[in-house]
């Protein structure tokens, strides 16, 4: 466990017991679920399910960040997922305080390979989150992206803890919220999922 500027966030390996893991992320899993439960944007039936799907034992190529799960509980047809996504990611920003803009151009960045080759474990939890580094400007000023504004806090909090332990200068981190399929091909990119 790991205490970051008040909040209290659990480090956990994303996987069960014996090493398989999970499909989601634990904690981004139980953080995005309480915002949903908090905020009345999800029903009893479609948290349980998605408690229940995102502590499985992951079933395929990539995890899969917890609104993905929300979304294909809600929307039968794949190809009108991505919107569902792009609407929840929008409405947990709100409910957090923040007015994200969903950013189209972002998935064309470069990966930050400079940064990741300095700083390998937050390559470990970015990718742990979902959560890629669209820049990084020297350790002092870097932009993060997800679907999930809760992921992109836990990525931000990590951030600003390490660097800051590390520098001794706590970075400005940018949360920027991407469309599902930018977010897509940036995992890729950065994190091969």
């Amino acid at each position: 466990m790991q205490t970051q500027a008040g909040n209290t966030t659990v480090l956990e390996s994303a996987s069960l017991p014996g090493g398989a893991p999970t499909a989601t992320d634990p904690t981004c899993l139980d953080q995005t679920t309480k915002l949903l439960q908090e905020q009345d944007l999800a029903t009893p039936a479609e948290l349980h399910q998605l408690r229940e799907h995102g502590l499985a034992p992951l079933q395929g190529p990539r995890p899969w960040d917890p609104l993905e799960f929300l979304a294909a509980l809600r929307v039968g047809d794949p190809d009108a997922r991505p919107l569902e996504v792009e609407q929840l990611g929008r409405a947990l920003s709100q409910t957090m305080g923040q007015q994200l803009a969903l950013v189209p151009f972002a998935s064309r960045m470069p990966t930050p390979s400079a940064f990741y080759d300095l700083h390998e474990n937050l390559l470990v939890e970015c990718r742990r989150v979902m959560t890629p580094i669209l820049y990084a400007e020297e350790s002092e000023s870097i932009g993060v992206a997800s679907i999930n504004p809760v992921a992109l806090g836990i990525a931000a909090e990590i951030i600003m803890q390490t660097l800051g332990e590390k520098t001794g200068t706590t970075p400005v981190v940018s949360r920027i919220l991407l469309h599902h399929d930018g977010w897509m091909s940036l995992c890729q990119q950065q994190f091969g999922i």
